[in-house]
């Protein structure tokens, strides 16, 4: 079994605030930027579609107990708010793209949201959930303004899924993702979804994952039970704080078998 310990705290109580907000931060009114413009309505419209299929057999037990983390997660956000939620991990391994591709599947099939999932693993998107996408243009042609939207989005066997794959351009992803058009990108995307779920870089591996996870409203971090090393954790979670990351909780992910354990909350 795993748990969500730590930040997914407080139900109800205080949220985890960003490092960077100050007590006399206020909120952009629901239905608009932080800028006082209208957000963009609707989900983009893909012109292309996904060739091959994102689930193959979903953990229906996962499901389940996923959907105790969104309820948690709902109340620490608020209601009115984007809902960019990020998962990453120390290091490759650890069942983080598993978590937030579940995630995404109960957020859009069972929840029924509107929900754009996006690979920002751009280092390793020819082994990872941009697989079937192919050599198709994505996250890195999008922030370096050479694709738009509809091209970059693609439709998904589920109706209310969307995906961004990661880009055909893995050399230089590291300068897309650090050049400051990330954070703006994931808010226009936030207005346009119920939900916006990123399958993001490992924080210790590659130095953008703690950037991308900088414009995200939560984070959430994923271990992997008896192999992950605590300092390796505390690493992780001291990389995320200083790129001002909002670190809401932790996964320990405890099963051993390919597939991440059930969540259990402890708020």
């Amino acid at each position: 079994m795993s748990h969500i310990y730590d930040a997914l705290r407080k139900a109800g109580g205080e949220e985890p605030k960003r490092p960077q907000e100050s007590e006399g931060a206020s909120a952009a009114a629901p239905g608009t930027a932080a800028d006082g413009a209208p957000r963009p309505r609707g989900p983009v419209a893909p012109r292309g579609k996904l060739t091959g299929r994102l689930f193959a057999e979903p953990d229906l037990e996962l499901l389940k107990e996923l959907d105790r983390l969104r309820a948690s997660v709902e109340v620490i956000l608020g209601p009115g708010g984007r809902r960019t939620i990020g998962f990453v991990a120390s290091g490759v391994g650890e069942g983080a793209t598993t978590v937030a591709l579940h995630f995404a599947h109960l957020l859009s099939r069972i929840v029924e949201s509107r929900v754009l999932l996006i690979d920002a693993d751009c280092a390793r998107s020819n082994r990872g959930l941009s697989e079937a996408a192919g050599e198709r243009p994505g996250l890195t042609e999008l922030l370096r303004g050479e694709t738009p939207l509809e091209e970059a989005i693609l439709a998904t066997e589920e109706p209310r899924l969307h995906f961004l794959p990661a880009g055909r351009d893995r050399i230089r992803h590291i300068e897309a993702a650090t050049s400051g058009r990330m954070r703006p990108l994931l808010e226009e995307l936030g207005g346009r979804y119920d939900w916006v779920v990123l399958d993001i870089p490992a924080a210790l591996r590659h130095p953008e994952g703690p950037v991308v996870g900088a414009g995200c409203e939560g984070v959430i971090l994923v271990v992997r039970a008896h192999r992950t090393r605590r300092e390796l954790v505390a690493r992780a979670l001291e990389e995320l704080n200083f790129a001002r990351c909002r670190v809401l909780g932790t996964v320990l992910n405890a099963r051993r078998e390919s597939l991440p354990g059930f969540l259990r909350e402890r708020v």
